[in-house]
């Protein structure tokens, strides 16, 4: 029997090649009589073309997971640089992961997200320019382009560079409050001041609060205090009240309110006694008016050259407000206090003020025949007069 000496297949006298592996056969026939001792080599072939092809995906499969490694590695590089706000770094290294791995979709995202960062970041830089240039609307105005020109993305990243505009914004808003507190705003201003500073989320927020809140009850204080000295006791207390909304339980507020109201108590209790007292006041002078208005000053009676008799004489008002037709009822007596003739007689000027006088002129010419003329005498029997109705309202 023979057999090739290189696959171990039978073969005949007259084969020159194997037919099975393809050798050729040595020509001396002891050679293939050999008997063959070793694997079939026909199995050998697809074994090892096995192993080859098991080496080569394990080979991709390593370098391949290189790769993705490598390329998650420059990704979180880049998100790490992004998160510290180094957005162009970031977007370095979101390249790079790319050239290892173009299927990374997070990578590619982010890479072209990344130029919508630094467009945002110049404009923020611009904004904190223009605050510093007291640019203040126009500085909001930037942030708020900023803000839109994320509204589209969601993230880590975007929620970090949201707060980095929020920041800026309150920075633009406090040096905004700030520079408006440096032109000794009124009370009203402050009000609004105080509410713009409460809606701030900054660090400054506080301290900023607590400024405004001194200003607000150093105003009130003051004002208070002007309306206390002209008695303007409820408009004082208002204020204080609206004050101490903006700062509660303020020791000076509370404090300066109680001072008002124990003013205002002593004062309405001073001008109750003073209306009272004016009252009594007012009751003695009417008395005095309805009863002793006028004094007669004095009153004459003469006998003329044509035998009349002329009555001249003088009033004179001391009544507290004006008093108007005074009238004198007298009585005429001759030397034996014989009456001859009574009469009564209105001072002129009609209206008398308080302190003026009147004056008396009569002539009697109708006389008794039997009179004796030597002496007359006047006796004053009454004195009227009438007080000013509008006066007396």
């Amino acid at each position: 029997m023979m057999y090739c000496p290189r696959c171990g297949s039978k073969t005949k006298e007259n084969e020159a090649y194997c037919v099975i592996c393809g050798a050729q056969l040595p020509k001396d026939f002891d050679d293939r009589k050999r008997s063959p001792n070793r694997i079939n080599r026909w199995w050998f072939t697809p074994l090892v073309t096995l192993i080859c092809v098991l080496l080569i995906a394990i080979g991709l499969h390593f370098y391949l997971e290189y790769n993705n490694s490598r390329a998650q590695s420059l990704y979180n590089e880049g998100v790490d640089y992004a998160l510290d706000g180094q957005y162009s770094k970031a977007q370095d290294q979101f390249e790079k992961a790319q050239t290892y791995n173009p299927n990374l979709e997070a990578a590619k995202t982010n890479e072209e997200f990344m130029n919508t960062a630094l467009e945002v970041s110049e404009k923020l830089t611009n904004a904190s320019t223009l605050m510093e240039q007291g640019a203040f609307q126009q500085a909001v105005q930037i942030t708020q382009e900023a803000e839109n020109d994320i509204s589209g993305y969601d993230g880590e990243i975007i929620n970090q560079i949201l707060d980095t505009i929020m920041n800026t914004r309150n920075e633009i808003r406090v040096s905004q409050i700030n520079q408006r507190l440096e032109d000794n705003p009124g009370l009203e201003e402050l009000k609004i001041l105080i509410w713009q500073a409460e809606s701030l989320e900054h660090e400054e927020a506080g301290e900023l609060e607590s400024l405004i809140r001194e200003r607000i009850v150093n105003h009130v204080s003051n004002e208070a205090n002007e309306m206390l000295q002209t008695n303007q006791f409820s408009a004082a207390l208002s204020l204080i009240d609206d004050g101490l909304r903006y700062a509660p339980e303020n020791e000076q507020l509370t404090s300066l309110q109680s001072t008002v109201e124990n003013q205002k108590s002593d004062f309405e209790t001073q001008q109750q006694e003073r209306i009272e007292q004016a009252l009594s006041q007012y009751e003695l002078e009417q008395e005095h008016n309805e009863n002793n208005a006028v004094e007669m000053v004095e009153i004459n009676a003469t006998l003329n050259e044509f035998d009349e008799i002329e009555v001249v004489g003088e009033v004179k008002s001391v009544a507290t407000r004006p008093i108007h037709s005074v009238s004198i009822t007298y009585t005429l007596n001759d030397g034996d206090e014989n009456e001859i003739l009574n009469n009564e007689v209105f001072a002129y000027p009609d209206t008398l003020q308080p302190d003026e006088t009147g004056q008396i002129d009569y002539t009697h010419s109708d006389l008794p025949d039997d009179f004796d003329a030597e002496e007359i005498a006047v006796n004053v029997d009454q004195i009227k007069w009438y007080l000013d109705p509008e006066e007396a309202e």
